[in-house]
């Protein structure tokens, strides 16, 4: 059964707006929480942004954001595992991610550089384009050396110049050249980081669990069997569960479960349906299955998940 706009997802229009914020085109956004003299306002007290980063619920995010750290510490959680930020860390996050913020310091400076346009990346490297799939498969933090930060932070500043200078009529190709310049000074931090195992195994076998990865994003809602997505790779899936573990260290099923879950998470909290639509989303034969296979995973039915 399917449900119109079954998940209530977080895109750019949704985020708390202020003087601090930049966008172009409904599709960029650039945005901080530096004072007048470079300081920082704390989010976690600041009345326009409390609400959003205070928030104890999860968000199914539909598009592309670096967020930059440039002072102090934030904690978020992006989607099965947690991340603590500090000076010079970048949180990459992609559509489709679930993420919540945790906790942050009240001394934190970010810039946010966000964008639902794929296309302001179209023209990137074939090769970079993979080393960053095959490197965010496993790990979505990037440090920056501090002369990378600064020179990050700078493009930060030229791009809001531009964009809020009315007569500029370039503004989408400047925006997309310094938003390529970006992705290629993050591939060359993810290259030099990347090490470990030959070319040939290490790309054979992410490319393997980039593939499942992408698939499990697309059909995690409808789809919990294995062979579902052997057969879509055209693999075994005694030869797909092997892959997966030595490529993660995790089995495809415990996958597959956690993305399951992470999204019934999120549906329940957000209280736009009933358990028994939830139920119907996620495509389990009835809402007592559905309720098992939750609290097997969680220790909680979902309506004591739901009341929490």
């Amino acid at each position: 059964m399917q449900y119109p706009g079954e998940f209530r997802p977080l895109n750019l229009m949704m985020l708390p707006f202020d003087e601090r914020t930049c966008l172009y085109n409904n599709e960029f956004m650039l945005a901080d929480n530096m004072d007048s003299s470079g300081k920082a306002i704390d989010l976690a007290s600041d009345s326009e942004t409390a609400p959003f980063m205070a928030s104890p619920y999860p968000f199914k995010i539909e598009f592309y954001m670096g967020l930059v750290c440039l002072e102090g510490s934030m904690k978020v959680s992006l989607n099965l595992s947690e991340y603590r930020l500090g000076r010079g860390d970048v949180l990459v996050v992609q559509p489709g991610d679930i993420g919540r913020n945790i906790e942050i310091s009240s001394d934190c400076i970010i810039i946010v550089i966000a964008f639902s346009d794929k296309n302001f990346v179209k023209d990137a490297d074939p090769g970079g384009a993979m080393l960053a799939m095959r490197f965010l498969s496993y790990n979505s933090l990037l440090h920056l050396p501090d002369e990378d930060l600064k020179e990050t932070a700078d493009i930060y500043k030229r791009m809001r110049k531009r964009v809020q200078q009315p007569d500029y009529i370039y503004k989408r190709e400047l925006l997309v050249s310094y938003i390529h310049v970006l992705f290629c000074n993050c591939c060359q931090l993810m290259a030099s980081g990347a090490g470990g195992g030959t070319v040939e195994t290490k790309s054979r076998k992410m490319q393997i669990f980039n593939s499942f990865l992408d698939l499990l994003k697309e059909h995690h809602t409808t789809d919990r069997a294995i062979s579902f997505y052997a057969d879509k790779l055209c693999i075994t899936p005694k030869y797909l569960s092997q892959v997966i573990y030595r490529a993660s260290g995790r089995h495809a099923g415990e996958w597959i479960r956690d993305y399951v879950i992470l999204e019934a998470k999120a549906l329940l909290r957000i209280r736009q349906y009933s358990i028994q639509q939830i139920s119907d989303m996620l495509n389990f034969a009835n809402q007592s299955f559905f309720g098992v296979y939750f609290k097997k995973a969680t220790g909680f039915s979902p309506s004591e998940y739901r009341n929490l």
